[in-house]
């Protein structure tokens, strides 16, 4: 490593690499923690794929453990929103004197932002083994204007 990315500033004759060190730790450490929450609270959003072909873009979005009833799709002009809600609600009535109850909602979203407008009519979705699959025509043929030489 050269003496101008030790020290960019060049300015100071300081070693920088106890300093530069410990914010590769500190990254780290929070970079390890958020993961770990992120698994244990089960916060990192489901996966989605966009792919396009000259006739229609398909976006896959895997809900494996979701039922169709639990998966709301929104157009918003160019944007389509997905979203998926898990309620749960158990009661175990053990004893006369003491009920367990247990409630939990979840709520997922992700939005896929497009070039173009989604045509609401064309658009198609299906849900088959925990995979959502989103098709959408492309409709929005490109128009070319002719350049001339004067009006």
């Amino acid at each position: 490593m050269n003496d101008k990315n030790k020290n960019p500033l060049g300015k100071f004759d300081l070693d920088l690499t106890p300093i530069r060190d410990f914010m590769n730790h500190m990254d780290s450490f929070f970079d390890l923690s958020f993961n770990q929450m992120n698994s244990f609270m089960n916060l990192r959003p489901f996966r989605t794929n966009v792919y396009a072909t000259d006739s229609q873009t398909s976006v896959e979005a895997d809900l494996s453990g979701y039922k169709k009833d639990q998966i709301q799709i929104e157009i918003l002009g160019n944007k389509l929103r997905i979203a998926v809600e898990d309620r749960t609600f158990h009661k175990d009535n053990a004893t006369k004197n003491k009920i367990n109850e247990s409630k939990s909602f979840q709520r997922m979203e992700r939005f896929v932002t497009f070039p173009f407008p989604i045509p609401e009519e064309e658009t198609k979705a299906t849900f088959n083994n925990g995979v959502l699959k989103v098709l959408i025509p492309n409709l929005s043929k490109r128009k070319y204007i002719d350049i001339h030489d004067s009006l």
